[in-house]
């Protein structure tokens, strides 16, 4: 497999991690393109997941757009997004600010191969411990990186239900410092995949490898599940923390909001 063959099968993984999680939500929408462009709508107040995703290398804009009129009666009080891996051509910006996404931003997408042994990279975290949390332990997930990200919990509550946390394929994370809360994360396996999501570390814990340790914990079961590559998107600010766990930048996306 060449390294774009792994790119490709990752944001693959991706777009199917997003409709499963649309699908498990009783109000949740997905609906895929003619060509295999995804419409996926949450509820969330998080444009990311309400989104028209293309994971091709050059994205189609009559399906983005098709997929766009099929979004907008879902999206009238929804913050949203038009995601493309590919790079978007002029068609694309104008259906975009069309309907209201005038923002253009990009996110680094980052692999990791999980086929070597990973046990010399993982070391002890002093009082850091990490633990999966059940499904019935939203409020707690949701108290905890709703406070990491300076987010009210209700928004990180709207998503991860228990239902939502319950399901096999989704496992969320608290990492504890001498038993007192310190900081989060969410891993969601497709088959050979595990996507790494919403590390977050409660401000009086920053840089004290908190996020690593719970990063090193999603890629450890991750692994164990059967998971043979990990991959993120990932903000700017956490770009060392990803990189120093061995990530690797692979390219940049598109993503259009309001």
């Amino acid at each position: 497999m060449t390294n774009n063959d792994a790119v490709s099968e990752a944001a693959r993984a991706f777009q199917t991690a997003t409709e499963r999680l649309a699908g498990v939500l009783p109000d949740g929408l997905h609906e895929r393109g003619p060509g295999g462009a995804l419409l996926a709508v949450t509820r969330s107040m998080i444009p990311m997941l309400n989104s028209v995703m293309s994971v091709t290398d050059v994205p189609d804009a009559a399906e983005i757009e098709l997929l766009c009129e099929k979004a907008a009666p879902h999206v009238a009080q929804l913050p949203w997004s038009i995601r493309l891996r590919g790079e978007p051509g002029p068609e694309i910006v104008g259906i975009a600010a069309a309907h209201g996404l005038r923002t253009l931003t990009r996110q680094p997408f980052m692999l990791l191969s999980l086929d070597e042994d990973r046990g010399s990279r993982e070391s002890a975290r002093g009082a850091v411990t990490v633990r999966p949390l059940r499904g019935d332990e939203d409020q707690t997930f949701a108290t905890v990186l709703g406070a990491a990200f300076g987010a009210p919990p209700a928004i990180i509550t709207s998503l991860y239900t228990p239902l939502v946390l319950g399901q096999p394929f989704v496992r969320a994370y608290l990492a504890e410092v001498d038993g007192v809360p310190a900081g989060a994360g969410l891993a969601i396996l497709t088959e050979r995949h595990v996507g790494l999501a919403n590390i977050g570390t409660l401000r009086d814990h920053r840089r004290r490898g908190v996020g690593r340790a719970v990063t090193e914990a999603i890629l450890r079961d991750g692994r164990a599940a059967g998971a043979r590559t990990a991959y993120l998107h990932s903000s700017e600010e956490a770009l060392p923390l990803f990189e120093q766990a061995g990530f690797r930048t692979q390219e940049s996306w598109a993503a259009f909001t309001a």
